[in-house]
């Protein structure tokens, strides 16, 4: 007896180490799913050079996300009104999906036919570039005054379209403080890793991006009810301090346009300028200083790495943005390694 019952436990001995290796197989050889690549475009009128084109085909991109127009408040007449309305040189080869940026101003004044006139704008410039809209994406930085009047405005969206996918990007303040912030109405927000620090602020090293900015909203157990995209910056812009205060952004410059005699570099990221004249068609004056912020490969990387740590994932992964000129340290080896980052 006490030898059948010794085979018997052998026996399930063997099956359990069998069933072990199978799951370890299981997780080793099967591939883990991460999320597709796609793009913000975010200039005023869109048309696509041969890097951008070639960028979206190497990342196998079948999403673009372009911002439509911002919408402003208008003192003069009480009301919001649309600014930087895009055009269209080309049709994009791809799937568009509207983004429509709104002031927090503009929810702080009664706009009862808000939903309607942004609904119809949108629809309006899809119309009339021939583009097939089954998603709009709204970004806005709410605050606690404007909670409610933000918040309803998406209802009366979704309900003015129910077939409209609608989405909302959501800050690293607005993951953290959840419960004063509230969760907005919809089925899927994308939270905006990148703008984390004061730009205001001189001493500020990078207020595009930190590590240890992004430790102190997201933590091990940061969770968030609704489902979440990931966007991720690949841009880099020059901060134009005059007198102490920031006077002006010099947008996609690159450290090399600032190696001449006309700029010093007097610490790590930051130059003075000698000359009055251009940069990259922003107008600098001599005594201004330059703060160069960009946000680099490995830094993505660091941050992909600690958003593992969170209960948070990740449906798509979204770059803002393609509509740069300096893209060249963004490419698709770099960018699917941080792809293959995220959970």
């Amino acid at each position: 007896m006490a030898v059948r019952i010794g085979k018997q436990w052998k026996i399930i001995g063997v099956l359990v180490v069998i069933a072990a290796i199978i799951v370890v197989s299981i997780r080793v050889f099967t591939p883990t799913e991460h999320p597709p690549v796609a793009f913000y475009y975010w200039k005023q009128t869109y048309a696509l050079n041969n890097n951008q084109q070639s960028l979206l085909k190497d990342c196998q991109s079948e999403e673009l996300f372009v911002k439509f127009f911002d919408v402003t408040f208008d003192p003069a007449t009480g009301a919001a009104k649309p600014v930087s309305v895009i055009s269209f040189d080309e049709r994009p080869g791809l799937l568009v999906i509207p983004c429509v940026y709104i002031r927090n101003e503009v929810l702080k004044h009664s706009q009862p036919e808000l939903a309607k006139k942004l609904l119809e704008l949108v629809k309006s410039i899809a119309s009339k570039n021939q583009l097939s809209i089954n998603e709009l994406q709204i970004d806005c930085d709410w605050s606690g005054t404007t909670r409610v009047a933000y918040f309803d405005l998406l209802r009366t969206i979704q309900q003015l379209d129910q077939k409209l996918k609608l989405t909302c990007t959501i800050r690293l303040h607005q993951i953290k403080y959840q419960s004063e912030t509230g969760i907005p109405p919809v089925k899927k927000g994308v939270l905006m890793c990148y703008n984390m620090d004061d730009l205001d602020a001189f001493d500020v090293e990078n207020s595009i991006l930190s590590t240890t900015t992004l430790k102190k909203y997201i933590s091990p157990s940061t969770s968030y009810p609704i489902e979440l995209d990931l966007a991720l910056p690949i841009y880099q812009w020059g901060l134009v301090f005059r007198l102490g205060k920031l006077s002006l952004i010099a947008n996609d410059i690159s450290e090399n346009e600032l190696k001449s005699p006309d700029y010093t570099q007097i610490k790590p990221h930051v130059y003075k300028v000698h000359k009055n004249g251009y940069l990259n068609n922003t107008y600098v004056c001599k005594g201004d200083l330059i703060r160069l912020e960009t946000s680099s490969p490995e830094t993505l990387e660091t941050m992909a790495e600690w958003l593992q740590e969170s209960n948070m994932s990740f449906n798509r992964l979204i770059l803002f943005h393609i509509s740069q000129e300096h893209i060249s340290q963004y490419n698709e080896n770099s960018i699917q390694k941080i792809r293959h980052l995220i959970p």
